[in-house]
Parts: structure tokens; sequence; C-alpha cells
């Protein structure tokens, strides 16, 4: 149990004056020290209690046995303790030295790991004449709760901390009550804390920690949980979870970030300036979003990148215009720049990544497909499979993505047999042959048929030592490659593949072909819409494209911010957002955990995820 004793066992009950006693209390001896120089001393002084018990009164009896157990309590021997505890003739002592004993008895019995008999002895029947003390109900209610926690019940357990919390003065013991209950209430599952908080006789306090608990298991991330803690603290105002919070309940110590003063920071011109306008747009919709909501909003500075462009030059900025919050840049070289430099004075949320830096001093955020086929490396994995193919496209990020993949599938323990880049169309059928080993079979057969003088039967095969594949394709080139890879003899083994084999707009027709195919996608291509996709989609007529994800990054750098510093602290913790569900690494990379979906019918239907995170 981790509540620090008031006093140890001993000391309270050797400490205590014994209302409704006929006999005066024992006066201290060398037998009361809690600590003896060596075993044989402490084992002589048990002997010598109990030779002075077998020859006192009934009363001053137990108190010497009691005494005598509770040193060997301390030397380790619960059932030696427990055997002495059990002499004492509990009906003829008074109610307050019965309440010691049965206390000495069920703390060995625990220390025994025997919690169905503590909990025996800690049953009192009714007696009008005497009322424990509130230290004797506290120290009772405390092994109480430790034997539930022993018996894995832990609404017992949290019931019987929370009528000891009520009571409590001590700030450090009650912070440590708190954390306790907090940590038996969060084994239980959303459905019975909801059936514990609909109970109609629960106390003030132990509905008040039934709906905190509710809340953090029911909440779907880290954006939605502080919203529902803020209308539980407005509920709970006088609730002592509310005035001690839980440690464990605060998802972490670090503080959201709270800017008044942002800088965006994209390039206006040059290669980049469509796709940061695309951000741009995106940053805004969910800034104006919040603003129909009544929610405070910052003020928003936009910021060129092609001319603010070196790292000093964005460290005046943030200190001329004391700006709490940079989004920006978007060039991988002005992010390496950034991670190379010295700690800007305000928080940088980066919309690239640069993972080759030996140091992040700035969050990195962005839409990497490296992410995608890590995922994808994940789910293949959790769904059995243990030798993969690889067929990505003839391009950078197409190598990039199978390196990525192979060094996730590698590490799950799993093996990438071959892989294929493919580039032209009319090359499809001899590079997946070639994947798929059907060249060789063939050429096999032609040896045969030159060696041999019969007429030879042959039936071309794939290779049987790969369970599935991984694809990286656009739309028109997927579209092209699952039939061959039927054609091949492949249309049993199932394929796992990146966003990009989806347009973003379902095309039953032409996507039939898709069939089959598993593939990973943000929630903005895959979900129903949001009020701020839906307030886009009536401005623009691409947000169901590709290029469309770029408005999703934009609105989820604006919505993530805010928790930056909590979710890089907070292991487990994230928000949902429109690129995925947002987590953030120590090293402060975010981590995007997409959503899967199979075309069936030409259509991708959603489907539920089993991949383990990262």
């Amino acid at each position: 149990m981790t509540i620090h004793w008031r006093l140890s066992l001993a000391a309270g009950i050797l400490g205590l004056v014994l209302a409704g006693c006929s006999q005066p209390p024992v006066k201290p001896t060398q037998a009361t020290k809690p600590d003896y120089s060596s075993d044989e001393q402490a084992r002589m002084e048990v002997e010598r209690l109990l030779k002075q018990a077998a020859k006192a009164p009934t009363i001053q009896a137990a108190r010497l046995r009691v005494q005598a157990a509770n040193i060997l309590i301390r030397m380790d021997r619960k059932e030696a303790a427990l055997s002495i505890l059990g002499d004492v003739e509990l009906e003829y002592l008074p109610p307050s030295l019965r309440y010691e004993v049965a206390q000495s008895r069920a703390r060995a019995a625990q220390d025994a790991q025997q919690p169905q008999e503590a909990l025996r002895y800690l049953e009192f029947p009714a007696d009008s004449t005497y009322r424990p003390s509130l230290e004797q109900a506290t120290r009772i209610g405390e092994l109480r709760a430790e034997a539930f926690r022993l018996q894995n019940d832990p609404v017992s357990e949290a019931l019987e901390l929370i009528q000891i919390s009520t009571n409590e003065q001590d700030p450090a013991l009650l912070q440590q009550l708190h954390n306790q209950i907090w940590n038996a209430l969060r084994m239980l599952p959303p459905d019975q804390l909801q059936s514990l908080s609909l109970q109609t006789g629960n106390t003030y306090y132990e509905q008040g920690w039934f709906e905190l608990a509710l809340i953090h298991k029911q909440a779907r991330g880290l954006d939605q949980l502080n919203e529902l803690t803020e209308e539980w603290n407005t509920l709970w105002e006088s609730h002592p979870a509310h005035l001690v919070p839980p440690q464990s309940e605060a998802i972490t110590s670090s503080e959201p970030i709270l800017a008044q003063r942002i800088a965006v920071l994209l390039p206006m011109q040059g290669k980049l300036n469509k796709a940061a306008t695309a951000i741009r747009e995106g940053i805004m919709a969910a800034y104006f979003n919040d603003q129909a909501y009544g929610k405070p909003v910052p003020e928003i500075q936009f910021v060129d990148s092609t001319q603010v462009s070196e790292p000093i030059q964005l460290q005046n900025l943030i200190n001329e215009q004391q700006i709490d919050l940079v989004i920006g840049p978007l060039q991988k070289s002005y992010v390496s720049a950034l991670n190379r430099s010295a700690p800007m004075p305000a928080p940088v949320l980066a919309l690239n990544y640069d993972h080759n830096s030996e140091f992040n001093q700035v969050f990195q955020f962005g839409l990497a497909a490296e992410d995608e086929a890590r995922q994808a490396a994940r789910k293949i994995w959790s769904d059995g499979h243990r030798i993969a193919l690889a067929l990505v496209p003839m391009t950078n990020w197409g190598t990039r993505i199978r390196d990525a993949f192979e060094e996730e599938f590698t590490a799950l323990g799993g093996t990438v047999a071959d892989s294929t880049r493919f580039d032209r169309q009319e090359d499809f059928s001899r590079d997946i042959s070639s994947l798929l080993a059907t060249d060789k079979s063939a050429e096999r057969a032609k040896q045969i048929f030159q060696m041999s003088s019969r007429k030879v039967k042959f039936e071309e095969r794939r290779r049987k030592d790969v369970d599935a594949i991984f694809l990286s394709a656009l739309p028109g080139d997927a579209r092209q490659i699952k039939p061959i890879l039927a054609f091949h003899y492949a249309g049993n083994l199932p394929i796992y593949a990146t966003s990009h084999v989806f347009a973003g707009t379902s095309d039953s027709q032409r996507d039939r072909d898709l069939n089959g195919i598993q593939f990973v996608d943000a929630p903005w291509s895959l979900t129903a819409p949001s009020e701020t996709k839906r307030y886009l989609a009536q401005k623009r007529q691409d947000t169901d494209t590709r290029f469309g994800r770029l408005y999703a990054l934009g609105i989820d750098a604006y919505k993530l911010y805010p928790y930056l510093n909590q979710l890089a602290t907070s292991e487990g913790a994230s928000i949902q957002g429109e690129t995925g569900a947002l987590s953030v690494n120590p090293d402060k990379t975010v981590v995007r955990i997409l959503q899967w979906a199979q075309f069936r019918k030409g259509s991708p239907q959603m489907q539920q995820a089993r991949t383990a995170q990262p």
C-alpha cells in the first residue's frame, strides 16, 4: 500500500490511551522500541512479552500479545504473529482494544497474502457503547482498501479510500489518497463506470469521482478531454478531486501553449507557394470556426519564409513582434537550419520533417508518406503475415516509402523477401512477373521443353514464400497493377497500400479493379466531413483531392499547437485531427495514426484498425 502510515501499527498501538479499559496502560519499556539491534534481541523480547502475558490479567495480557505480534510482523514472521493474536479472546476485551487486536490480525494476514482473512478480522459487530476514533476508523479503512486491492476489487477499494479521504486533513496524505483512488478507478472499463455513475445511492464524493473517471475513459483525445475536464471542474468546484487533483489525473505537468500572437511562416513565392496557400487557408478556416463558436482566438501574422529565411532573422522577428508561437516553416532545409540553431525564444511548429538532426529544437509536423509505410508494416504484422513483397514507384518518394516499410517490418521481426520499383505501365507485367518469380517458372519450363522429347504439360506458378504485398501507387497505376497481380497467380495475396491508392473521391466504376486492397488514409478522406471541411468545400473544389490534404494539415496545425507541450510529455496522449490521431514523441516529432479502409464494390469501406501504436 502506498499510503505512509501516520504511525507504524506497533507504535500506534503502544502509544494509544485506551478509553474504557478497566486496567491502566502498560508503562513504556524496552519492548516498545520499534527497532532492535539484532533478530536475537527481538526474539528475546517476544519471549519476555509472552511470558508476562501468560501471568497477566486478560486485558493486560492482550496488550502484551499485541506488542509481541507487532515485533514478529516487523521480523517478517506473519504466521507466528497470527498464531499469537489467535490466542487473544476478543469477547473479554473492551471495544477499543478489540479494534487494535483486529487491526494487528488484519495487517499480519495481508502481509501473508490472505486478504479474505484480513477482511474477516475487520468485520465488527454493532456496538452502541463504543465508537472508534477517527484514527482507528482511518487505519481500518486503509486495511480494508488494501485487502480489496489484493483481491482485485477496485470498486470496493475506491469506495473505502473515498470514505477515508473525506476526513483527511493532511495535504500530503490527502494527495496520496487521491492518487490511490484514481489508480483504482482507472482500472474499470467505461461501461462499469457508467453503471456506477447512474447509481442513485452515491454520495457527493463518490459521484464526483465516478464522473471524472468516466470522462477520462470516454474522451476521444486530449483536446476533448481538456474540454470535458473543464466542464467537470465547473460542476464540481467544491469536490476534493478538484481542490486536490490526483497527480496521475493531470495529463501532464506541462502547461498548454496559450498564444496571443502567432506568426505563420510560409513561402509566399516559389515552387512551394501553392502548397503554402492551401495550408494557410486551412489555418484560417480553423481560426474562423473557433471564432464562430466564441472561443478565444490569437492574432495571426503571416510571414514570408523566403524573406525571413534564416534562424537569426526569425529570432529577431519573434523578439521584436512579441510572437508567442511560430507555425512553419514548410521548407525542409529551413527546418534543418532551425534544428541546428540556438533555441528560438518561442515554440516553433515546423510543417516538415528533418529526421537527420541530432537535436530537435522545434516541433515537426507534416504529411510524410513514410508514416503510412510504417503503419502498413505494423498492420501487416498484426494481421499475422511475416514475409512480404514491396511494390513502389521508381521515384524518390517511392524509395523513401519502401525503405521506411522495410525498416519497420524488419524491426518487428518480418522479412521483406523482395521489392520492385515500377515506372512505365507497359512494363508492369514484366516487373510484377519478376517480383513474383513467375518469369523464372516460365524459364524453367522452357528448359524442360528443350531437354524432353515428350510433350510436357506446364502450369506457370508464382513464388510461395510470401504471404502479403505492400503497395504504394497512385490510383491510375494501382488499377493496372491489381489485375496484373491476379494474372500472375497472386490474386489471393492480401495487398496493403498507402493513401496514394485512393484519389480522395469515391468512383465505384473506375475503382472496381481495386477491390480487396486495404489502405491507410486520414480521417479527412475517409470520414464524414467536419464543419471546417464543409466550410472550405464551399470555397474550393479540390478539398477531396490529394492536394486537398494540405488544407487538413493547416487545420491540424492550428488545432494542435495548444497541446504540443502536453503531448510531448504524456505517453499515450493524443488529439483527434483531420490528418489522423496526433501524438508527439519526446523528440518533438508529431506522429499520425491513420485509419484503415478496404475497397469493396469500388468504394472504400472503413475497417477497425488493429495496428499497434508506435
